[in-house]
């Protein structure tokens, strides 16, 4: 860790110095707290972390604990620091059990990994491809400030870029992209449907005029839910696969919520698909979007010949491994270099970073 970003963090971290520590999220970004608590010096005072999925019982060398297991003295001297970015929620979820608020906590530079800068070194020339792929001021900002945060965990430097629309960057909002546009004729791929947020947010912005939805979504509760709220209409189908490079049964870690995930340890199996195995040849696809926690690679190898023949509109998220910022831009590329490729963010974190991908077809 540079001696800046260690700086900054032991500063911010001054103010649990002394109190034993609980961390709320045994997830990817939990570890990411651990381990810089352990440059810290600190990881004597974790007394383990909070998850409610039930999945585990250590992680990282520390016990796991549902909420309801803290005692009454912990929840008063305690100090519990959240470990995801999913703060109101979790936040309130604390507050509600009794811990004062006075005893909650966020960092979000806790929750950058402590990347050696080699691995940028390593990569530079990728990286510079990407950056000179990118087709406005923005996204090169935005892009730029990534790996300056990994350097020096200054996070703020995002705020001043962060959208509101995220995976419709359309005309009226701060991270437009000209040359997105929705019609009324659009056929729409969620892969990570979640229970149909996103969806929604379709539905509005074209106003409920668009030609199908195709949802992938692994989790059965939430495919449910989807069911039942799309039972009546026939242009949206739902699909309980995940997204892969090939039709097979995959591990997966179920119950984390929007952060269910493929894993080789996960808790159950289920059935991953590639897009080109489920969606007709015929079928013109005109926008994907891909929020899958880090298979978004091996969905769109999935997905290439409707990538290559209709190069429909690309939202995929880049935020879920480090090597994603580079690799995901550039297989994009690849796959279709007609598209004009833009990088947006959606929060003032190392979280949300989007990879959109946009063929023009009165530009070529």
């Amino acid at each position: 860790m540079k001696k800046e970003r260690f700086e900054r963090l032991y500063n911010l971290l001054q103010s649990v110095k002394g109190k034993n520590i609980f961390l709320y999220g045994a997830g990817r970004r939990g570890k990411a707290a651990i381990s810089n608590l352990e440059l810290c010096s600190l990881t004597d005072q974790v007394l383990g972390f909070i998850d409610d999925s039930g999945n585990a019982s250590t992680y990282c060398g520390k016990a796991v604990y549902s909420v309801s297991q803290i005692t009454d003295e912990d929840k008063r001297e305690c100090a519990f620091i959240i470990t995801t970015y999913a703060i109101n929620n979790m936040s309130r979820r604390l507050m509600e059990s009794g811990i004062p608020a006075q005893n909650v906590y966020f960092f979000a530079e806790l929750l950058i990994d402590d990347v050696d800068s080699g691995i940028f070194a390593q990569n530079s020339e990728d990286i510079h491809r990407v950056y000179d792929l990118l087709q406005d001021d923005l996204s090169r900002y935005i892009y730029k400030s990534i790996f300056e945060i990994y350097e020096t965990g200054n996070v703020e430097i995002l705020s001043r870029t962060q959208g509101s629309c995220q995976y419709f960057p359309v005309k009226g909002t701060n991270d437009c992209i000209e040359s997105f546009v929705l019609t009324k004729k659009e056929i729409f791929i969620d892969c990570g449907a979640y229970t149909g947020d996103t969806i929604e947010i379709f539905k509005d912005h074209t106003k409920d005029v668009f030609k199908k939805i195709y949802a992938f979504e692994p989790e059965k509760n939430n495919c449910r839910i989807m069911e039942s709220k799309y039972a009546d209409d026939d242009r949206i189908r739902i699909y309980p696969y995940g997204n892969w490079s090939s039709d097979e049964v995959l591990r997966f870690r179920e119950g984390k919520g929007t952060t269910s995930e493929i894993a080789e340890d996960g808790n159950c199996e289920i059935e991953v698909r590639k897009l080109d195995s489920v969606i007709a040849l015929n079928e013109e696809v005109t926008f994907i979007k891909m929020d899958i926690e880090g298979s978004e690679q091996a969905a769109l190898i999935g997905g290439q010949r409707m990538i290559q023949e209709y190069k429909p509109k690309l939202a995929i998220c880049i935020y879920h491994k480090l090597e994603d910022l580079w690799e995901i831009p550039l297989l994009i590329h690849k796959l279709c270099p007609e598209y004009k490729l833009y990088i947006r963010n959606y929060t003032d974190r190392l979280d949300e970073t989007v990879c959109y991908a946009v063929y023009d077809k009165a530009g070529g």
